[in-house]
């Protein structure tokens, strides 16, 4: 299954010294590498807020030559708007729900998680704001951040 990278990952990769190392322990399979304009928007608006230096955008650049980068398109709506009614608990098309309460989710995390949908791609994320999508909408690979230190 190809794999959609959620921008907590791409930071992840991008702060590691190991790069290699840390693609092939996420991605061991070597699929397909996906990510939505709205992460490189949210990743190129980090490094200008946070005044990366030169060698970070380097790796920044060098990653985003490497990965399918997917605009957002009429295409998405429909699945933008499922999603977001479903992670509100008012979705008609289910009837029950396994949380309790809405998950509110940030427009760039739902611009990511229809793409996933979409494409029906493997989203890989190091937070839980995907959790109750997963096997409902995509499947979900949630790394804990610190799977990462072992490449830093």
């Amino acid at each position: 299954m190809n794999l959609l990278f959620d921008t907590n990952i791409v930071l992840s990769l991008i702060r590691a010294k190991n790069l290699r190392g840390i693609i092939e322990f996420v991605n061991p399979e070597n699929s397909v590498k996906y990510i939505s304009v709205a992460t490189e928007a949210e990743l190129k608006s980090l490094a200008l807020r946070n005044r990366w230096g030169t060698n970070r955008l380097i790796s920044l650049n060098d990653f985003l030559d490497e990965v399918n980068i997917m605009d957002i398109n009429q295409s998405h709506l429909t699945i933008y708007a499922e999603i977001d009614a479903y992670s509100q608990r008012l979705n008609p098309n289910f009837d029950t729900y396994p949380f309790d309460t809405p998950r509110n989710m940030g427009k760039n995390d739902l611009w990511i998680a229809a793409l996933a949908a979409l494409l029906n791609l493997k989203l890989i994320t190091t937070d839980a704001d995907f959790d109750h999508l997963h096997k409902v909408f995509f499947e979900v690979r949630k790394i804990k951040p610190e799977e990462f230190d072992q490449f830093q």
